[in-house]
């Protein structure tokens, strides 16, 4: 079988790297992709180390609506990928949106954390979050995909296994550090990403519950919990190019050893091709580069009774193009870890 795909926003970071794992993927054919800045140039040109979409010219977002695909890749911002969705919706083309637009059942949390309204509130009921490990089943027949955030992935993964279980004291905070590469944020430059400014130099931003992902832990959080969950998180840029280390905090409401942790993180992740528990040691960014691995430990502090989680993704793989292929697969009906490392 083979998926006629199209991507928007191709000649960002997820972009690329969604064509990078497309090539080796035996069942995609890639129809178009779109760029508003490089129109008209072939992706050849932009990157030479793509050889099967080589000659595929790039269009504008404008012009590919007039192209027909199976499924489309939204690699777009906040806002953007929704008023696509609708069109080819409507042409019952199946969508996997790496932005923002589709990762909140509802369109009041998504106005309150993103700051604008949602222009196809009405398609929010035909979207699965897409954490395979999580909602697999869901995503099978799903005709939208919200791909998960990068933190959120990281932060997530570690952290349901133990909700779900009721470990966690829910009445006090979960608090979240993260550190992601510099390519999370994104291809367009801002004074803090200038090589000047990051080289050398570890920064966080947004602290506490004032990023945007904060509400997309949480919702998720709470459907495992089955009861509110607060996040305290901050986000911290370092001198990386790719790659997300998250550490997660929560009191235990049980008498439970580091062993006890770490045990349970295998048995909810036994079956899972991209999810690698560590008995020992800690994860670290270098392990994952280049895959869609997420690894895992964990560790229980005695005298405070906290729990702490320790998770290790590439922001570019297993954060969203990785993840946006691994629901690819399971949408379309292929080996879950076609194109893929693990």
């Amino acid at each position: 079988m083979i998926c006629r795909i199209g991507i928007y926003g191709a000649t960002g970071y997820t972009g690329e790297e969604l064509l990078v794992l497309a090539e080796r993927h035996e069942g995609i054919e890639v129809v178009f992709a779109t760029s508003e800045r490089e129109n008209g140039i072939r992706l050849g040109a932009v990157y030479p180390r793509l050889q099967k979409w080589a000659s595929i010219e790039l269009v504008t977002a404008a012009q590919a609506q007039e192209m027909e695909a199976d499924l489309v890749f939204l690699c777009l911002p906040a806002g953007e990928s929704a008023r696509i969705a609708r069109i080819r919706y409507n042409r019952h083309e199946r969508l996997i949106d790496l932005g923002a637009d589709f990762r909140f059942a509802k369109q009041s949390d998504y106005q309150q954390w993103y700051q604008q309204p949602h222009d196809a509130a009405d398609l929010l009921p035909h979207a699965v979050y897409g954490l395979p490990e999580w909602n697999r089943e869901q995503i099978r027949n799903a005709a939208i995909i919200g791909n998960p955030g990068c933190y959120p992935t990281s932060i997530l993964l570690a952290l349901l296994p133990f909700l779900q279980a009721d470990w966690v004291d829910c009445n006090n905070p979960i608090i979240a550090d993260a550190k992601s590469g510099i390519s999370g944020a994104g291809k367009s430059p801002t004074r803090t990403t200038h090589f000047f400014e990051s080289h050398e130099s570890v920064a966080a931003y947004k602290p506490g519950r004032q990023h945007r992902h904060v509400g997309e832990i949480e919702t998720q959080a709470a459907l495992q919990a089955s009861q509110g969950v607060q996040i305290l998180f901050t986000p911290h840029l370092v001198p990386m190019g790719r790659g997300l280390y998250a550490t997660v905090y929560f009191k235990l409401n049980r008498d439970a050893d580091t062993s006890d942790l770490v045990a349970h993180l295998h048995k909810v992740y036994r079956d899972e091709p991209f999810i690698r528990v560590l008995d020992e040691g800690l994860p670290a960014t270098r392990a994952v580069q280049h895959s869609n691995l997420c690894m895992l430990s964990a560790y229980r502090d005695q005298e405070t009774g906290m729990a702490v989680l320790f998770s290790a993704i590439d922001n570019l793989g297993k954060g969203a193009a990785g993840q946006a292929l691994q629901n690819f697969n399971i949408m379309l009906g292929f080996n879950e870890t076609t194109g893929l490392l693990g």
